[in-house]
């Protein structure tokens, strides 16, 4: 049964501290800047210019669009997502930067100092687009076509984590000052947790083994209809009054029934 996830575009920004920078940066089109709800049972795909603006000349004492230049990342990603019986959200998803463009450019501003500009699948990585602009004020390409491949990552369910998919660099040559640039196709893994709750004692090892490890179990039997087994699962976490058995009483307040918490090893 397919599941559900969020998704959106985003460009978080973040730049040297500097209380005169008013440069404009965003997504457009600016449709999916809002979460977006899809299902497991479909691929994802979407194409948008993740941009910024740049300048080497201050307009009145501050960094302002007036005169500047705009670059613009021209993104393709596609995905697909999958959500195993514990409600983890794994993602691969395969990034194409179809061209990076230095564009509009306004105020006769100055090319010097140039930029170096790096393009990362994630922080930390393998930049797959290293180069230097020296033409900050001209509209020119500054990229060709790029493939980054696929990158798989997993979201754990209950903590609303998020996840972006490409990260930008942009420094000044010869300077401390620079953009970093989280941006592409973000995700959410907005299901709550669920997992076998409790512990059992290995008496071989005087060792609690959690009853939600590889191969473990935990289950009730019903005293109503057949008899049958069931399967013990907590979906929504060690939150308090969720009418999730199997429920434990707390010991601060002895009305207050709480879902049983993942305990043990493995």
């Amino acid at each position: 049964m397919a599941k559900q996830y969020k998704w959106r575009t985003t460009f978080n920004y973040q730049n040297a501290l500097d209380p005169n920078y008013h440069l404009s940066y965003g997504v457009t089109p600016a449709t999916y800047d809002t979460w977006q709800d899809a299902t497991t049972d479909t691929p994802g795909n979407n194409s948008a210019i993740y941009y910024y603006r740049d300048s080497n000349t201050m307009y009145a004492g501050q960094w302002v669009d007036t005169i500047s230049s705009q670059v613009n990342f021209n993104v393709t990603q596609t995905w697909t997502a999958a959500i195993d019986s514990r409600n983890n959200l794994t993602i691969s998803i395969s990034t194409i930067v179809n061209s990076v463009d230095r564009v509009d450019s306004r105020g006769g501003d100055q090319n010097t100092p140039g930029r170096v500009i790096n393009v990362y699948k994630e922080q930390g990585g393998t930049a797959y687009i290293s180069v230097t602009d020296t033409q900050v004020a001209t509209n020119h390409n500054i990229s060709g076509l790029v493939d980054l491949g696929t990158y798989t990552f997993t979201l754990a369910p209950g903590e609303n984590l998020t996840r972006n998919t490409l990260y930008i660099h942009n420094q000044t040559v010869g300077s401390g000052s620079y953009d970093d640039i989280w941006a592409g196709v973000q995700f959410m893994n907005p299901l709550p947790k669920d997992y076998r709750p409790g512990a059992t004692l290995d008496t071989n090892t005087s060792i609690w083994k959690s009853h939600n490890r590889t191969n473990g179990a935990c289950h009730i039997l019903s005293n109503t209809g057949n008899m049958t087994w069931t399967e013990c699962r907590t979906v929504n976490g060690d939150s308090g009054g969720q009418g999730n058995p199997p429920l434990i009483l707390t010991a601060a307040n002895a009305n207050s029934w709480y879902n049983q918490k993942k305990l043990g090893l493995e």
